[in-house]
């Protein structure tokens, strides 16, 4: 009974398949397992032979004819080579050959039997007539993309020619001496005009030669700072016009390097510098600044002229866009070229902007290999898979009714494992798939049966769940008014059909990069210096292979000069100062702890300059009181980097090199926006500030008060009261919590006191009180994963403070440029990222002690 129906199990599996099956025998015997065989090869069952499969005629894929004994299946019968997925054609008597994909494998019937072979064909005719018209519709397209190129080309060529007799004669006339002043005028109008064509006819000619391949850029190591200049001699009397200034902040740059053609960058230039000063205001400003990131260097040409809606970040590089709302003559080809130069550079260009405010166009170009970062600021932070935005969360949804551009665009997309396509053949199931979908991009086919694209686009933007999805049309029409009536619409972008498959994938990065993160906020640095200085980012902070080349053969040392060592915060900062300088090739010869004595850290300092460092990284216990040791030290030609505070009277440049902080008025504002929302804004509370004059704990204490007033005017602030050690704090806060028994909260200024306050507020009996802070120490931590009286706090980045003073020290070893003050960014902590945070902060998991609460 079992064998019985295992046997009809097989038959019934065998009928369903839609291959066909075989099994060849080595005595020439065939057996058909299905019934397929005649609907697949046109052989009945019952007539399957080796004589019948001999009389067909078979041809390989490129059309030679394929003998009987090359089969895949007699093959595997002979040699016992078995096979898969192998395409050969059938001519059955018809024009077009029959295509089948056949497997084959080594089979043995029973013990000690002959090798026989099971064979399996798949009739794949449709697929392949699919891919061969998709080749040929790819083949004409680029030679109908090489025959527009070729006519714009000849024609550009054709117009030089007339036009030179106009530009020449013109200027003939201009020195004519017998002209009048009305004549005079109508030949400066001749010969602007003319030159406006000539600039035409010029990006035409280099559009068209990019696209057929025929612009090849010449790469090389050359120096930025000599480029810009040149371009600015060029633009300059077009500003002073219009008295527009230019700023070039690269001046106190030198030997900033990059790999391009110098001739094509100097176009790049002239175009945005042409651009800013023309969509500028009269009196307007253009800037220019670089810097690295990674291994790229970022340029910026940024303006104050009339600016950009978000919504034409994109459309600005599309060919013959035109800005909304300008007289300026031109044709909307120079951004688009400027693009593509970029491009052949191997770069990315974007831009930011608002309306009446100006725009900001930066691009990147890459570096000489020996200048390629091998260090920088935040390289080994390591972020959670959830707390991460992954580019393969991106979903695209194709409305498009053509089966063989549906299936082109598939195709694509098989090779990008970052995006998930989702597909609908109408408009209206495509508008009920982005409303009920996840979608961030729609591509929008233009002509659809049942409504037309523009009438779909107008829904998605009415529609709650999907006005704010990205569109991409997608059409055959490549006419200029009509690509610009349709970004007139607010769609995104445009792709014209045939489109090239690089150049639609580039299409796709872009506007998911304009839309979807155009929204997530870039870390604002609100902290200023100790002499209010602007803050640089530690972010721009990195060190290439030629830097740690030379920091290595010099073997330097470095001492570093802590406040205070029994903490989490110093740790962290003196691991990450350590673990920078080793790889950066600098010996720490000391580490010393001054216990917050000024008079301790002066002898710290007598002992370090023993050892005769290079290098000294400080934290001054009293800004005061240990200058004269600072300066003693800075005479004797060491490198000073101070951290969170910098000693009176030392000047920046002269005696020493920088100072590194966190963003602590940023952090100072996270602890009132926390002590805010947990008093539900209404309260009373007391400040526990630092009586010592730091700068940083200034800004804590002036952010957290300030935003307090301004932001819950119903908290009060009560009590303030000051310490000078970390010991003083519980004091402090038994004294307030005496004179204010209905105290609601208090703000301590750094980890450890608060963890003094909160001490004297459980012996008060005040269980309910709610407590912030800056700095995330352990207690802290626990203390908000535990769901304790600390709710969050602004929390630094130590293990990152350190990193980035290591890398200024060796700025400053090599003679580069430094800024006197460098910031690292601050982070708003509670329950739900204290685990991620801390990560961050320390480069290492939370204790177990804090993560079983998650």
């Amino acid at each position: 009974m079992e064998i019985f129906y295992k046997d009809n199990l097989y038959k019934e599996v065998l009928r369903t398949m839609s291959e066909c099956v075989m099994i060849l025998e080595k005595s020439g015997k065939m057996v058909a397992l299905n019934e397929n065989v005649e609907k697949i090869l046109g052989i009945k069952s019952e007539f399957l032979t080796e004589s019948s499969l001999m009389q067909l005629e078979y041809v390989n894929e490129d059309g030679s004819p394929l003998p009987y004994s090359q089969l895949p299946g007699i093959i595997t019968l002979k040699d016992g080579i078995p096979f898969h997925d192998f395409i050969l054609g059938i001519n059955d008597g018809n024009k077009e050959p029959k295509w089948i994909s056949v497997n084959s494998t080594p089979l043995k019937i029973c013990e000690n039997e002959e090798q026989a072979a099971l064979v399996t064909i798949s009739d794949i005719t449709e697929r392949k007539n699919m891919e061969n018209a998709l080749v040929q519709a790819k083949e004409e397209a680029e030679k109908a993309n090489m025959a527009k190129s070729d006519f714009l080309s000849k024609m550009s060529h054709e117009l030089r020619t007339p036009l030179n007799g106009i530009l020449g004669f013109a200027q003939l006339l201009e020195i004519e001496e017998t002209l009048n002043d009305d004549q005079r005028d109508f030949v400066q109008e001749i010969l602007s005009g003319g030159r406006h064509l000539l600039s035409l006819i010029n990006d035409i000619l280099d559009l068209s030669r990019i696209e057929t391949g025929q612009i090849k850029v010449s790469i090389e190591e050359i120096d930025l700072l000599t480029i810009i200049n040149e371009c600015i001699n060029i633009v300059q009397p077009q500003a002073n016009m219009k008295r527009i200034s230019i700023h070039n902040q690269l001046d106190q740059w030198q030997n900033i390097f990059v790999l391009a053609d110098p001739i094509r960058l100097k176009q790049i230039f002239l175009n945005l510098l042409d651009n800013a000063i023309k969509y500028n205001r009269e009196g307007g400003k253009v800037m220019i600044f670089s810097y690295l990131k990674g291994n790229e260097q970022i340029i910026h040409v940024a303006d104050t002229g009339i600016g950009l809606s978000v919504e034409e970040y994109q459309k600005v590089f599309v060919p013959f866009y035109r800005i909304e709302g300008t007289q300026e003559e031109g044709t909307g080809i120079g951004l688009s070229l400027v693009k593509q130069l970029v491009q052949l550079m191997g770069g990315k260009i974007s831009v930011t902007s608002q309306k009446g405010i100006g725009s900001d166009f930066f691009f990147s170009l890459p570096l000489p290999n020996e200048l390629k970062a091998v260090m920088r600021w935040g390289e080994e932070v390591g972020l959670t898979e959830k707390n991460i935005r992954k580019e393969d969360d991106y979903r695209l949804l194709y409305i498009e009714d053509n089966e063989s551009n549906l299936n082109l665009v598939r195709k694509i997309m098989k090779s990008q494992p970052s995006y998930t396509l989702l597909s609908a053949r109408t408009g209206k199931e495509g508008l009920e798939m982005a409303a009920n979908e996840k979608v961030d991009l729609v591509l929008l086919d233009l002509n659809l049966p049942d409504i037309h694209g523009y009438e779909i686009f107008d829904r998605l933007k009415t529609i709650k769940q999907t006005k704010d999805i990205a569109v991409i049309a997608v059409s055959a029409n490549a006419l200029p008014q009509d690509i610009q009536y349709t970004l007139d619409k607010g769609f995104d972008n445009y792709v014209t059909k045939p489109f090239n498959v690089r150049e639609f994938l580039t299409i796709i990065i872009e506007t998911l990069n304009s839309t979807i993160n155009q929204n997530i906020p870039i870390d604002e640095i609100l902290s200023t210096g100790p002499h209010g200085e602007e803050a640089v980012s530690a972010k721009t902070l990195q060190l290439s292979l030629k830097d740690l080349k030379k920091l290595k053969e010099k073997n330097y040392k470095a001492a570093i000069a802590m406040h205070y060592t029994e903490n989490d915060f110093s740790t962290a900062i003196i691991r990450g100062l350590k673990d920078t300088f080793e790889k950066m090739g600098i010996e720490v010869v000391a580490v010393t702890d001054a216990q917050f004595k000024p008079e301790k850290q002066i002898s710290d300092i007598e002992i370090i300059m023993a050892k005769k460092p290079d290098v000294i990284v400080s934290l001054p216990v009293d800004p005061v009181a240990t200058a004269p040791a600072f300066k003693k030290a800075a005479e004797a030609g060491i490198k000073l980097i101070f951290m969170d505070s910098m000693p009176e009277g030392l000047e920046f440049g002269k005696d020493y090199v920088s100072v590194v902080s966190s963003d602590n008025y940023g952090n100072g504002i996270f602890a009132a926006e926390i002590m805010g929302k947990e008093l539900i804004g209404k309260g009373k509370i007391g400040v526990i500030f630092h009586n010592v004059d730091f700068f940083v704990n200034n800004q804590r204490v002036e952010a957290f008060e300030t935003t307090i007033k301004e932001k819950y005017p119903n908290i009060k602030i009560v009590a303030r009261s000051g310490i000078t050690t970390p010991y003083d704090a519980e004091k402090a806060a038994s004294g307030m919590l005496a004179k204010n028994p209905d105290l609601d909260g208090i703000f301590a200024i750094w980890d450890e006191p608060a963890e003094r306050a909160l001490a004297a507020a459980r012996k008060a009996g005040k269980t309910d009180i709610v407590i912030s802070t800056v700095d995330l120490g352990s207690n802290a931590a626990y203390q908000i994963a535990s769901g304790g009286n600390v709710k969050g706090l602004g929390a630094q980045l130590p293990y990152e403070n350190g990193v980035a003073q290591a890398i200024i020290a060796g700025y400053s070893l090599l003679g580069k440029e430094v800024a006197p003050f460098y910031v690292v960014p601050a982070m708003k902590v509670t329950k739900e990222n204290v685990l991620k945070v801390w990560k961050l902060a320390y480069r290492q998991d939370a204790p177990y002690a804090i993560q079983k609460y998650f």
